[in-house]
């Protein structure tokens, strides 16, 4: 790190103390803030057009010098995006040797690497600490993270966040919500880190046969509608905090107060931008990370509908806030089966007779839980029975990891079988559409 943003950087975001982190949130004046992420922007610009092929190929080919790029704006229509990381070789991107990677989950296509250091990782685990804190964890309570694990990077920043907190923890991977609430009061867990459809699946369990004393529940890597959030919160009589993170960004990115008014920004270690907002401010979300070394991200296009909120929260802290996701600029849809994307069911249906070449799938909230409908054509009078079954069949062996999720109870399966020529209708439909109410 280089002069002023080097000796603030390192009283802010190094130091060993988690309530000073947050101090610095609340107290640092929004033009420091801004000082320290120019300083940074311009840093890790040289940075890597020094070190990363990808970022220098980039530069030539929009004619630009890196030495004299100050802003964001500066880069023009220079962005980096999923598809350069899924399509190129990792070593395009490394600027140094790694100690780590991370994948995205994969069921929207191959999925995305990412590497880190142990120190990089231990950023993402200091900020999220800070927002737990923040939230009222504390020492001696008692954390469970049901979040998955093995390639997936959020189970391990949740647990390196607990132990800088010195707090309990359980880095449980992702059990079925029967084991884990099985386990609840043995282990006295307080509180509960998961995604928003597992959670609903632990709550249902827990609204029939009782619940434990928990004093907040923390839900992220999935979307939380208002009713989700409400059940869930109605039942254990805990607030539900929601996070927003990815493995680009190593974890979390941001995470909500006690007040709900969006996520908190980890403006320390990122550089947030909106391109092409509407009158409302909406936009697609782009991530340039600040202090990462090995695999720096330079304006990163993350696909997300968002907007950011400049306004100071009632909590203190004066970092900007992201608003609610509305939605994806591609065609994934964030359920309770994990990253559903078009591909995933032309695989599923490819080999199956008696269904028409047009379909379309559904993602519907029925009560409490996610729906994954089928919409298809029937062809040559095949038994509806049997094309349930086959798509069951080709679900379990082609996604195991989707119907996992269907086995714990995070989501169900429906079908609705129409006439040949229903779908051709007017305008070709949209393969998949996210049907549920925010």
């Amino acid at each position: 790190m280089l002069g002023n943003f080097r000796k603030l950087f390192e009283r802010a975001v190094v130091g060993d103390s988690v309530p000073s982190l947050i101090k610095w949130g609340k107290t640092l004046p929004r033009s420091a803030v801004r000082r320290l992420q120019q300083d940074a922007f311009r840093e890790t610009v040289r940075y890597a057009a020094k070190h990363q092929t990808f970022f220098k190929t980039k530069l030539k080919e929009h004619g630009l010098d890196a030495s004299i790029i100050r802003n964001p704006e500066d880069l023009g229509e220079l962005f980096t995006t999923p598809d350069d990381l899924i399509g190129r070789p990792a070593e395009d991107f490394l600027c140094r040797s790694p100690q780590l990677v991370f994948e995205t989950t994969g069921t929207s296509g191959p999925p995305k690497r990412v590497y880190f250091t142990y120190d990089e990782i231990e950023q993402s685990a200091r900020h999220e600490a800070a927002g737990l804190w923040e939230n009222g964890v504390r020492p001696g309570d008692r954390v469970v993270c049901a979040f998955d694990a093995g390639y997936w990077v959020s189970s391990w920043v949740t647990f390196f966040a607990c132990q800088h907190l010195g707090v309990f923890c359980s880095a449980a991977g992702k059990p079925h919500p029967r084991e884990l609430y099985a386990r609840m009061g043995a282990y006295q867990y307080n509180v509960i880190i998961a995604d928003p459809t597992w959670l609903v699946s632990l709550t249902e369990i827990a609204g029939k046969e009782g619940i434990f004393p928990v004093k907040l529940i923390v839900a992220a890597g999935d979307r939380m509608t208002d009713p989700y959030r409400k059940y869930v919160q109605g039942v254990w009589n805990a607030p539900v905090i929601l996070g927003y993170g990815s493995t680009e960004a190593g974890g979390g990115l941001g995470m909500e107060c006690r007040m709900g008014r969006g996520y908190h920004v980890d403006e320390f270690n990122f550089l947030l931008e909106i391109v092409e907002p509407d009158r409302d401010g909406y936009g697609e979300l782009v991530i340039t990370t600040l202090t990462r070394r090995t695999e720096p991200l330079i304006r990163y296009r993350a696909r997300d509908i968002t907007r950011l909120l400049d306004s100071r929260c009632p909590c203190g802290i004066g970092l900007r806030r992201l608003d609610a996701i509305r939605g994806r600029r591609d065609e994934m849809v964030v359920m309770g089966a994990g990253n559903m994307h078009p591909a995933i069911f032309e695989r599923v249906l490819q080999d199956i007779p008696g269904i028409g070449d047009l379909w379309q799938v559904a993602v519907r909230q029925e009560g409490l839980r996610d729906v994954l409908e089928f919409r298809l054509e029937l062809t040559n009078g095949i038994d509806p029975g049997r094309v349930e079954e086959n798509v069951a069949r080709n679900i379990q062996s082609r996604y195991p990891e989707v119907w996992a999720n269907q086995a714990c109870g995070m989501y169900r399966l429906a079908f609705q079988f129409l006439p040949e020529g229903t779908l051709a209708r007017g305008r070709k439909p949209k393969r998949l559409v996210d049907e549920r109410t925010t």
